[in-house]
């Protein structure tokens, strides 16, 4: 039945794609194309969850390859990834219903639509791969329209190069790919990945070549370093709805497809392989919180802060490959789990955040944060909605973004179990470094929640921002409201996780584990048990509201009972204010020292409230600094002052440009081999022909 529905969403896709493609000049096709696409998510998260829960099924498209037919099969880590593509999918429909309207041209407006519903059937078939042509056909597909996606608005500054980044980076990465998978021997007719989960082919060097190889090839969906260069270059360049499809799912095939390769097919894995996977996976995630803190401009900062929490979940895989080659199944097990649930949480708060970012811009214009401000009286809406996506992924309690945060560091605390020093003092270093980036990230999203929303207007365009229409607020809304529902209510997000976590590990019980029946501990936790057990049980249909990290119990958290707690307290507190404060008003001019009358100029900027880790990172970010100024009696007199920052990416400048440098002079040197001459061409042949003979 399962495979039935994603059938079923795949025509949906298919139909809302072809009827924007015949309709291009009619005024309604983003509206039937966003209806379509959003009924397709609907039934895609419908399937999802028959995979989560383990539905059998698998069978054969009736189109084939050379090298055999499509293969799709369920499996419950698929319906994680089919999961997360559902719901965004039909929330990013849903916004671009009146998004795309500010898209110039009708034809780039069919064209947005097209390829979306195209990268997100792609993306479900990926999810339902059942063998390796399958997979990397749907893998092309989908670099191939989220490509041409990131190009809608080529006649933009900067859209064409950063598209060519994205593209150039993801073939790269697929060479490797593809080589992994040979070496697995998956390549071969009938070699599914249910046959070769049951028994591996490759053992020892050959093992640990494929292994490198698809660490590659995924890790530059994963943002790993150093190829994570497309993520801030690709997500500001194209429209809002499809940098939320690309932040919110097409990274999220990065995640998987190492979960697949690294837990499904390779065999057990060596000891250094988790080490790099989470030496990489640390770096990755301070190399972007560093970054997120600097760039002013909304939509980069987003991106390097998926940078960031990509490396996270890359961080929790290679700890659950360390515990895995330790012999540790539980805590390998819900390493993972942390990284799946992560990521689920993730695609739904940075959707929000993108799409939010996207309503800005149709609002103002504008996308520096340093020229925003005083959005929050404008648009009151989308700032709520930034409000609880920043707060999610800031790991602020109860959001997901503290859960999963805090899962990973009760896991890396169990470093304790391993044998070698060497991995204690690991796995000890990457919790420190991680805490360490994840308070920065709270200064990221304050900074851009106080820069973009608070305080007074820095532009015109600012003090003439209006609420964007209803179907963005929607979209927005639905991701964001998932969000909230899958972390307040843990059974919605933990479960699904551990159901995929559980399969892909073959650890049976692990949601039993992690969530046990509803404040029925046995002698654990009988406070919460006392204050709700007999009273929420029977209204909340949930198998579970307290988390409890695996059988090491280091702590429990109950989010539900938190954020109730939380209400209560704002609520009584702002009520006995009420109470307390006299009814007179009075109101008094702001006292602004010297000045006549408090100005936006006399504010804190976003850029001015990092300055200290502009100054401490300095190393790192190796920023240019540039300060300007007319003087009626220099230098003590200033009239007024121009400061200009710009930060520069060390790994862009010390690896991309060089790259790129190579490349131009290599062609240009090919490039006279083209001489026009066709005398010249047969004396290539051949000369070919005589290096064949020679080398039989």
């Amino acid at each position: 039945m399962a495979l039935e529905l994603l059938a079923a969403s795949l025509a949906l896709n298919a139909i809302a794609a072809g009827v924007g493609a015949l309709v291009v000049r009619w005024p309604a096709a983003g509206l039937w194309s966003a209806a379509a696409g959003a009924t397709a998510g609907a039934v895609a998260t419908a399937a999802a969850a028959l995979w989560l829960a383990d539905a059998p099924g698998r069978f054969v498209l009736p189109l084939s390859t050379p090298l055999g037919a499509f293969l799709v099969r369920a499996t419950p880590l698929g319906g994680l990834l089919l999961l997360v593509t559902g719901v965004v999918g039909g929330a990013i429909s849903l916004y671009a219903a009146a998004y795309t309207a500010h898209i110039p041209g009708p034809r780039r407006q069919a064209t947005c639509h097209v390829l979306a519903n195209l990268a997100l059937a792609a993306v479900a078939v990926l999810a339902a791969a059942g063998d390796a042509v399958t997979f990397l056909i749907a893998w092309e597909v989908m670099v191939l329209a989220t490509f041409v996606l990131v190009t809608v608005e080529f006649d933009r500054r900067g859209r064409p190069p950063a598209a060519f980044l994205y593209l150039a980076l993801a073939e790269i990465g697929f060479v490797p790919m593809v080589v992994g998978f040979a070496l697995l021997g998956a390549l071969r007719p009938g070699a599914g990945f249910a046959a070769l989960a049951q028994h591996p082919q490759v053992t020892g060097g050959v093992a640990a070549a494929s292994f490198c190889c698809f660490l590659v090839g995924f890790g530059v969906k994963a943002g790993l370093l150093p190829l994570q260069g497309w993520l801030p270059e690709a997500h500001p360049a194209a429209p809002a709805n499809i940098s939320a499809l690309l932040s919110g799912v097409v990274v999220t095939t990065g995640i998987y497809g190492l979960a697949l390769t690294g837990f499904v097919l390779l065999p057990q894995p060596a000891w250094w392989w988790g080490y790099l996977v989470l030496a990489l996976g640390v770096a990755s995630a301070a190399y972007g919180v560093l970054f997120s803190l600097l760039v002013p401009q909304l939509k980069r900062l987003l991106a390097c802060s998926t940078i960031e929490n990509l490396g996270f979940m890359v961080a929790m895989l290679g700890t659950a490959l360390i515990f895995r080659a330790a012999h540790q199944p539980l805590l390998a097990a819900t390493s993972l789990l942390v990284a799946l649930l992560h990521a689920l949480y993730h695609a739904l708060l940075k959707s929000t955040l993108f799409m939010g970012a996207g309503a800005v811009d149709v609002a103002t214009g504008v996308l520096d944060v340093d020229r925003l401000g005083g959005l929050a009286r404008r648009m009151r809406w989308t700032t709520v909605l930034v409000v609880v996506g920043a707060m999610g992924l800031a790991g602020v309690p109860p959001l997901g973004g503290f859960q999963t945060e805090w899962l990973g560091l009760q896991v890396l605390i169990r470093s304790r179990v391993l044998a070698s020093p060497e991995g204690r003092v690991a796995l000890a270093g990457a919790g420190m470094l991680l805490t360490l980036t994840f308070a920065l990230a709270v200064t990221t999203y304050v900074r851009l929640v106080g820069g973009a929303f608070l305080g007074r207007p820095r532009s015109r365009e600012a003090r003439h921002a209006v609420e964007v229409p209803a179907a963005m607020r929607l979209g927005m809304g639905v991701t964001a409201a998932a969000a909230v529902a899958t972390a307040l209510v843990p059974p919605l997000g933990i479960a699904a996780a551990a159901a995929a976590a559980a399969a892909a590990t073959h650890v049976h019980g692990l949601q039993a584990t992690v969530l046990p029946p509803f404040f029925t501990h046995p002698g654990r936790f009988a406070l919460p048990v006392r204050l709700g057990g007999g009273f929420l049980g029977q209204i909340l249909p949930v198998g579970g509201l307290t988390i409890v990290p695996t059988s090491f119990r280091y702590a429990f958290i109950a989010p539900t009972y938190l954020a109730c707690t939380l209400a209560a307290v704002v609520g009584l507190t702002a009520a006995l204010l009420r109470l307390l404060a006299r009814p007179r008003r009075r109101e008094a001019p702001v006292w602004t020292g010297a000045g006549e009358e408090a100005t936006p100029a006399m504010q804190y900027t976003a850029t001015a409230f990092t300055n200290l880790f502009r100054s401490v990172f300095g190393g790192v970010f190796r920023g240019q600094r540039q300060v300007e100024g007319t003087y009626h009696q220099a230098p003590y007199f200033a009239r007024s002052i121009h400061y200009r920052h710009r930060v520069v990416e060390p790994i862009a400048s010390s690896l991309y440009t060089p790259a790129v440098a190579a490349a131009r002079w290599i062609a240009r040197q090919a490039g006279r081999l083209q001489s026009g001459s066709l005398s010249l061409y047969l004396l290539y042949l051949v000369v070919v022909f005589i290096i064949v003979l020679f080398a039989r």
